[in-house]
C-alpha cells in the first residue's frame, strides 16, 4: 500500500492563497473487516486533504513540468498597474 499527494490546481480568494490536494492510496489490499477505511478517512481530513481516492491498481500521479524559469506575478489591481 502506498499513499502518494494529488496536488489540485492552486486557488486564491481574499488574499489569500491555498494549494488544495487529495491523498490517493494505491495498491491497497482488500478491506477484509473494513477496520482500516474510516481510519483513513478521519487520517486524511485531519491533515487537510480535500479527499481520499483508494484502489488496488496502482495508480501513476504525473506532475505538470513548470517552466525553468517563473517572471514575476504582478499583484494588485491592474487598473493601477496601467496608471504607472
Amino acid at each position: 500500500m502506498r499513499i502518494q499527494v494529488l496536488r489540485l490546481p492552486l486557488y486564491e480568494i481574499g488574499g489569500v492563497a491555498e494549494e488544495p490536494f487529495a491523498l490517493i492510496v494505491d495498491q491497497a489490499p482488500d478491506e477484509g473487516d473494513g477496520w482500516w477505511m474510516p481510519s483513513l478517512a478521519v487520517f486524511s481530513e485531519q491533515g487537510g486533504a480535500r479527499g481520499v481516492f483508494v484502489t488496488g491498481h496502482t495508480v501513476e500521479i504525473v506532475e505538470p513540468q513548470l517552466p525553468d524559469l517563473v517572471d514575476h506575478v504582478p499583484i494588485g489591481d491592474p487598473a493601477e498597474r496601467a496608471e504607472h
